[in-house]
């Protein structure tokens, strides 16, 4: 069924489990962590109109693939220079984010230090996620089974 979401309770592949809802709605890593996780809290987002929710997101994937890159010759380390320039632009729009994991950016961009730029971006995933929290928690509510009794 193209429309099934998630709580339908159909068992498609490209539908979320019960016991993924379990998991997603225990811990926000959960649900970052998870591209079905993902991909469900973005559509979540979407339906609620939370765009800017939407962003940080976006910025918390964007992060997470920097996490991973790996070049392979100077021209890769450019283009992973500029990845992380744009990345820091994004960081900018995003008013929950700490003064100092800013500054921290730019300054550690300067250096071009890979290993120190990939320190400060694990610290900016985990202020991001912080930034997510508002949202997670509307999602919670949302998917988190009512108990009848």
């Amino acid at each position: 069924m193209d429309n099934c979401f998630a709580v339908c309770g159909c068992d498609d592949l490209e539908g979320v489990t019960k016991s993924d809802l379990d998991r997603f709605t225990d811990k926000i890593e959960n649900v970052l962590n998870d591209e079905k996780g993902r991909r469900l809290f973005r559509n979540f987002m979407f339906s609620s109109n939370m765009r800017h929710g939407r962003r940080v997101l976006d910025l918390w994937e964007n992060t997470e693939r920097l996490l991973t890159y790996r070049d392979e010759d100077s021209s890769s380390f450019r283009n992973y220079l500029r990845d992380y320039d744009r990345l820091t632009d994004a960081a900018e729009r995003v008013e929950e984010l700490d003064f100092a994991i800013m500054e921290r950016l730019v300054l550690t961009r300067e250096s071009e230090n890979k290993e120190e730029m990939e320190e400060v971006l694990r610290a900016l995933k985990l202020e991001v996620t912080k930034a997510l929290r508002r949202e997670y928690n509307a999602f919670r509510i949302r998917f988190t089974p009512t108990k009848n009794n």
